[in-house]
């Protein structure tokens, strides 16, 4: 059953029950009992912790499950930011993660855009975006581990069983269902695999599912920042010569999330080289305009490049979030 189709039973609780137990007799008289679900998500991002819980939450007794090999209360040592735009918060909210959510967002009230050289002593401001007068922020900004733990617990007391520590190895059609190995060689029967397992997705290269991609040749590194002016909701964006590098406010007031595009050898050695060469070059970038500046904790950089999957869906097979489409960060917010 193709995937569309199986979410028309989203719609009819009846029809997607009955249709996980077709072919249950034959199967186990094959194979001796195996567990059977209605959802298998694959990965325990924000993207899949969501789509979990989407289900979850929208289909009473629909037996979801989701296997990734970091429980989701291990999140925390991720330290990108997400800028939420309305349609995600307003996703956030009828998931109902959002008043949780709040208290650790900042809003985003200005955002200005520059274009220059990096020894520029002016880099004049090309565009400016701000809030309207009572109008919604322009988006908040809100770390990766309280938005992972909040999803993670809203899909946990919704019912979704979590196979963590564990990943999927594998998967196969088999008679009413697509039949799943796991990393710990446990074995189940789901009615439709949800992949979420990212850019480099296994079970799409298992599905045979081609990509069209290109490689940025650069890496974004990512750190948390204190300085000693306050940044005002606002979010600064350079457009360099090595690529954008992003200064976005994070709760508190004098707390920022960095975002910094370099070309990727040159990133490896920053991350892993001296700390005072690492400030000296995040000093020429950000310049001192919120006074002086220090990283907060470690910083992290990670590969960017474009990856965009020929299809979206194989047979009981579904691929969402980097799976399906990962664009750069700074244009995909």
């Amino acid at each position: 059953k193709s995937p569309s189709r199986f979410l028309a039973g989203i719609r009819n609780p009846t029809m997607l029950a009955s249709s996980s137990m077709a072919g249950k007799g034959r199967e186990d008289e094959m194979t001796g009992p195996v567990e059977r679900v209605d959802v298998l998500v694959a990965g325990g991002g924000y993207v899949g912790l969501s789509a979990a819980l989407a289900i979850a939450a929208s289909v009473p007794g629909a037996r979801v499950a989701l296997a990734d090999p970091r429980p989701w209360r291990d999140a925390s040592g991720d330290l990108r930011a997400f800028a939420v735009a309305a349609a995600g918060r307003r996703m956030l909210s009828a998931l109902g993660v959002w008043d949780g959510l709040v208290g650790e967002a900042e809003p985003v009230r200005e955002m200005i855009v520059t274009d220059s050289r990096l020894d520029d002593l002016i880099r004049p401001v090309f565009l400016t975006f701000e809030r309207q007068r009572d109008g919604d922020p322009l988006a908040h900004m809100l770390p990766n581990g309280p938005l992972v733990a909040a999803l993670g617990a809203a899909a946990e007391a919704a019912g979704v069983r979590f196979l963590t520590p564990d990943s999927v190895l594998a998967t196969e059609q088999s008679p009413g269902g697509r039949q799943v190995t796991l990393a710990s060689g446990k074995t189940l029967i789901a009615s439709l695999v949800v992949a979420a397992d990212g850019a480099r997705s296994r079970l799409r290269s298992e599905a045979g599912i081609g990509i069209n991609s290109w490689n940025y040749g650069q890496s974004g590194i990512v750190a948390t920042i204190e300085h000693d002016r306050p940044h005002e909701g606002r979010a600064e964006e350079h457009f360099l010569p090595a690529g954008p590098f992003a200064v976005l406010p994070l709760k508190g007031g004098n707390r920022s999330s960095l975002v910094w595009s370099e070309r990727t050898d040159i990133a490896d050695r920053l991350v892993a080289g001296a700390p005072f060469l690492f400030d000296a070059e995040l000093v020429r970038r950000i310049g001192h305009r919120l006074g002086e500046v220090r990283v907060v904790g470690r910083k992290q950089a990670f590969p960017l490049g474009l990856t965009l999957a020929r299809r979206f869906t194989a047979d009981r097979l579904a691929l969402i979030g980097d799976a399906a489409h990962a664009i750069h960060p700074i244009a995909g917010q």
